[in-house]
């Protein structure tokens, strides 16, 4: 079976912080969360919220939505109020691909980045595909075979369209030399959602969270085929797809985005204020609970990495036919 090394779209540096917890916030902070509803940036900001009021890291920490699209979000974003953060994931850098934020003349995904300030980078989710267990799939191998040949035939589900699952899909089917374009992707709302869909056997297939696919891989209304993360997963029966042949390790990343108009002051709190809560054992537990991986990476480093991920993610649509 014919293999191809696919330069992954979420290769990440893995970092644990070990500071001391930053002086408080002065002031209130709002977490802008883009997106569709059930979007993993809002448990994210629910976590953030609970956990920095009650250390009294700020006064206090409101939660606001846009179901907009990503480059219109962004536009009017960056140059709001400089209290307000974004929350931005892999579906945020897609629909920037898409479309074209106000002022934005050069038309592509990185100029996105040019109209933030990047925070950090705070977790991540490593990614599972599994297959209901009446589907017929036992291997990863057996879905292999069945993208190189009759790739419109195998329907994989996921969350939204432009979305973490339907991205790892594409770069799956890239790596193993198939062509991206006619892989079936059936989306759903949320993850957890087309997880559910396979559990229940309305669907043979889905790329999930660890978090949307432990409970049901225990319980026997799953079974895992590959992870996409660099090692295995404790708790779960399944090759990476390295070892499967595809070269990609892929996650489902959060982190913190700040409008252009926050001084280098206010910048700095912010970053502190990140670290003092990537640091806590809260956090930590926070992580474990929910099946996420600390992803820590910050200032020049976080925006270098959010620059080549915007536009991977471009050429990903464009190999997806999307773009």
């Amino acid at each position: 079976m014919r293999r191809r090394t696919v330069l992954a779209l979420g290769v990440l540096a893995l970092a644990g912080g070990c500071g001391t917890p930053a002086p408080p916030y002065r002031g209130e902070i709002s977490l802008l969360v883009p997106g569709p509803p059930e979007c993993w940036g809002d448990g994210v900001a629910r976590s953030l919220k609970s956990l920095i009021e009650a250390r009294r890291w700020a006064q206090r920490v409101l939660i606001t939505r846009d179901a907009r699209s990503g480059a219109s979000a962004v536009g009017r974003f960056a140059v709001g109020r400089t209290d307000r953060l974004m929350v931005a994931d892999p579906l945020l850098l897609a629909d920037c691909a898409l479309g074209r934020a106000p002022g934005d003349t050069r038309g592509d995904v990185g100029s996105f980045v040019t109209r933030t300030v990047p925070l950090a980078r705070l977790a991540g989710e490593w990614q599972v595909l599994v297959a209901s267990p009446g589907s017929g799939y036992r291997t990863f191998e057996q879905v292999a075979a069945a993208l190189l040949n009759t790739p419109e035939r195998v329907k994989v589900a996921g969350g939204p369209d432009r979305g973490p699952g339907h991205l790892l899909l594409g770069l799956t089917a890239r790596g193993l030399g198939a062509d991206p374009r006619l892989a079936a992707y059936e989306a759903f709302d949320s993850p957890a959602r087309a997880v559910a869909a396979v559990a229940e056997g309305t669907t043979a297939l889905a790329f999930g969270g660890y978090g949307d696919v432990a409970a049901h891989v225990r319980a026997g209304r799953l079974r895992p085929l590959a992870v996409s993360s660099p090692e295995r997963l404790p708790g779960l029966d399944a090759p990476t797809l390295a070892e499967s042949g595809v070269r990609v390790a892929y996650a489902n990343w959060t982190g913190l985005l700040a409008p252009l108009g926050v001084t280098a002051r206010e910048r700095d709190a912010l970053t502190d204020l990140c670290r003092a809560v990537v640091d806590s054992p809260a956090w930590l537990r926070l992580c474990e609970h929910n099946g996420w991986t600390p992803m820590w990476l910050a200032g020049e480093e976080f925006r270098q990495w959010l620059t080549g991920e915007a536009r991977r993610t471009a050429l990903l649509l464009d190999d997806l036919g999307i773009r």
